[in-house]
């Protein structure tokens, strides 16, 4: 544990920063519940970061919420909502972290949510210098949708009653104290249990920052961390081991129970069934999904694949699915695919057309 100034901690941050070597603008979390200071510590690495030179990006999960209805959906002190219903890691995703990540274009959005008026932003797409740096605050940064999409990950932890404590003196013109304290209680502070349980975010952090004393804080940085994914470094793939993954998943489908997903997908890997679908997230919510999607081991179907580009760690590729003998069913899909150093699949997300959805596109 070391510790020393604000001013220490910045210089510490910055270099890790500047330590980074790829080829598109440095992606950096800063995570922790609310009221830790994490937005002032971003602010803050933000302008030293600007003085040294480098072009900064700043955003916040916060304007990628959903619409309030739905944040709100299981109820205005629901952990379990705050959780799973607050954030669309989708968009922020799709405009913000993969354009500005390996294989992006750097065309980006910073924002798609204004929480003030409860509206959708659509602010115009912006080109970031390739060696840029994205800081991003906010909670559950760490999550599985979102923790391949981080170079530095920045954890900012504070004793629990000093959060309420800072939260009650943050919003005393707009709460009572009696309101701050039971939305930290009875949502906020068991979201993050929640979250710790589920992700493990100090263990996945490279620096983890504690921030009692603003003036004077502790940190951690970590010479290991937990793996980007169970399968290691990210991969350069070309397109026979993509076809070759293709062929793969397809035994996968035919062969009875779900034991072989382990061999093309991580325990942590995402998979998406749309592209404005919510990500089934970890190997066991993938082997359920599967099983409930598939009629089982005597399915006939019969099914082709072209790989259509291959770009560092992700695969591009056109499927086609024909059930039934004679075909009564037809598919055709675009699978895009991102992969670790083992082969393995960390982020799956199709794209699926049937033939009625281009009848009636055509009408």
């Amino acid at each position: 544990m070391d510790r020393g100034t604000r001013g220490d901690l910045l210089g510490r941050l910055a270099d890790a920063v500047g330590a980074v070597t790829v080829a598109h603008p440095v992606r950096v979390a800063v995570d922790g519940p609310p009221a830790t200071g994490k937005t002032t510590l971003a602010d803050e690495l933000a302008a030293v970061l600007r003085a040294r030179g480098r072009f900064v990006i700043r955003a916040t999960v916060d304007d990628f919420l959903f619409p309030r209805a739905l944040r709100y959906r299981r109820g205005e002190y629901s952990a379990e909502g705050c959780y799973v219903d607050t954030h669309d890691h989708g968009a922020l995703n799709r405009v913000l972290l993969d354009p500005l990540g390996p294989g992006g274009d750097r065309r980006f959005q910073h924002a798609v949510y204004d929480h003030r008026t409860d509206t959708v932003l659509a602010p115009p797409v912006t080109t970031a210098p390739a060696d840029a740096v994205l800081i991003v605050d906010g909670v559950f940064l760490l999550r599985p949708e979102l923790i391949d999409r981080w170079e530095l990950r920045v954890f900012v932890s504070t004793a629990p009653d000093r959060t309420v404590d800072r939260a009650v003196v943050r919003e005393r013109h707009v709460s009572t104290r009696a309101d701050v304290e039971r939305r930290w209680r009875e949502r906020y502070l068991p979201a993050q249990r929640l979250y710790f349980s589920r992700a493990r975010p100090t263990e996945r952090a490279d620096v983890v920052v504690h921030n009692d004393d603003p003036r004077q804080p502790a940190w951690q940085t970590r010479t290991s961390r937990a793996p980007r994914s169970s399968g290691g470094k990210l991969a350069t793939m070309d397109r026979k081991q993509v076809a070759d993954w293709i062929a793969a998943y397809e035994q996968a489908w035919r062969t009875p129970g779900t034991a072989a997903l382990d061999s093309i997908f991580t325990a942590d890997a995402t998979y998406r069934q749309g592209p404005y679908r919510e990500p089934v997230v970890g190997l066991p919510a993938i082997a359920r999904m599967w099983e409930s999607e598939r009629e089982g081991p005597d399915e006939v179907f019969e099914m082709t694949g072209r790989v259509v580009a291959v770009d560092g760690d992700t695969g591009v590729a056109r499927v086609q699915v024909r059930y039934g003998d004679p075909a009564d069913q037809e598919w055709q899909d675009l699978w895009i695919m991102r992969f670790v150093e083992d082969g393995r699949c960390r982020s799956f997300e199709e794209w699926p057309f049937a033939p009625e959805q281009r009848t009636a596109a055509a009408g």
